[in-house]
């Protein structure tokens, strides 16, 4: 899968952008500023639907009253994609025809970013954990997009009654074993459909990671549900507890994961070098996961990658993404450390104040 071509239209600081991307790997250089991360920005936007930044109106240039990302899609079918952002919505079709559901339309351009706001991912808050793993997951499993919507509206009616409860000192727990039965049978697919992801990643993280770091060290990327097993009964045994706080305690919705380095926390002594290493490994190794099942590469979007990477590591990424022929897209200040032999097999474009042309090298 690779994107021919991009247009934007009153996209952030982009009045009007026109792009035709190589099928390998495609370097959009400039300063900080200049419009790189906006462009990867509206790429993701295309793919998931939604800013990985901010609240969807926000990417309305100012003084617009839209803004339009449109592109065309190599795949087993080629197809046009098109959304278009208002103040009061989003409009998605494909070839032109109107998409309804928001289920019926993620996964069909497959991405995976290396972003920014990724360097808290490792060190950061739990929820950056699942959103990362969420969005990842729905983009690779239909099935699993759809209890997660499922399991958060069971989790928001739980949540409303525990507050009604708490509020009026009520025993009746009619409504309240409805919803936790409801939300333990979504916990248990989500949980299930985590467990079997982690451990495909698991499969092909060493080889990777090893690839990209050149040390030999063990790494592991750790799932830790706070529920695994009798999930109803230990939800019920919470009764009280949440409805005294008035929220659900226990479930999906609080799991958290971890990254180790030779069985020690990587959070507690990985460099923001080492971070950006792990968490490309982990990209690279999902990418070869989608590429083994769904016969089908993902496009990669690398924003300010280089960041940290020494020389070698730098092109050792590089090496990579152009051996196994997958379409990237990367943000940097500078392509000064990457070997000319990857340079002359890739397109390479210059950015600044959100104008976009191709360089030759």
């Amino acid at each position: 899968m690779f994107i021919n071509t991009i247009s934007l239209s009153n996209y952030r600081g982009y009045k009007k952008a026109d792009i035709s991307f190589g099928k390998s790997v495609n370097f959009f250089v400039g300063n900080n500023g200049s419009g790189k991360t906006n462009l990867l920005e509206s790429i993701y936007f295309l793919a998931l639907a939604k800013s990985y930044k901010t609240v969807d109106t926000s990417t309305i240039k100012t003084d617009s009253e839209f803004a339009r990302i449109t592109a065309k899609i190599t795949s087993d079918k080629d197809f046009s994609s098109k959304i278009v952002i208002s103040k009061i919505g989003k409009k998605i079709s494909i070839n032109n025809k109107e998409i309804d559901k928001l289920s019926d339309y993620i996964g069909k351009i497959k991405v995976l970013a290396f972003l920014p706001e990724d360097m808290d991912l490792i060190k950061g808050a739990p929820k950056n954990r699942r959103y990362f793993i969420d969005m990842i997951i729905g983009q690779f499993d239909k099935n699993y997009l759809i209890e997660l919507g499922n399991y958060k509206n069971v989790l928001k009616q739980r949540n409303e009654l525990l507050k009604i409860l708490s509020e009026n000192h009520s025993k009746d727990f009619t409504l309240l074993d409805i919803y936790t039965e409801q939300l333990s049978t979504s916990a248990e697919i989500i949980i299930n459909l985590r467990t079997r992801f982690i451990t495909k990643i698991n499969d092909e993280l060493e080889q990777m990671y090893h690839y990209l770091s050149a040390n030999g060290k063990k790494i592991c990327f750790k799932y830790n549900p706070l529920i695994e097993r009798d999930i109803l009964i230990q939800l019920k045994e919470k009764y009280q507890k949440d409805i005294f706080f008035r929220t659900t305690s226990v479930g999906p919705h609080r799991d958290d994961y971890d990254f180790l380095i030779d069985d020690i926390y990587a959070k507690d002594f990985a460099s923001q070098g080492e971070q950006r290493i792990i968490i490309l490994a982990i990209l690279l190794s999902i990418a070869n996961i989608i590429i083994k099942e769904k016969k089908v590469k993902p496009i990669l979007l690398l924003d300010d990658v280089f960041s940290e990477l020494d020389y070698l590591r730098q092109n050792q990424l590089v090496k990579y993404l152009t051996t196994a022929d997958l379409q990237s897209i990367i943000t940097t200040t500078n392509i000064k450390d990457i070997n000319n032999s990857f340079l002359n097999n890739s397109k390479i474009f210059s950015v600044k104040n959100h104008l976009i042309r191709e360089d030759k090298i």
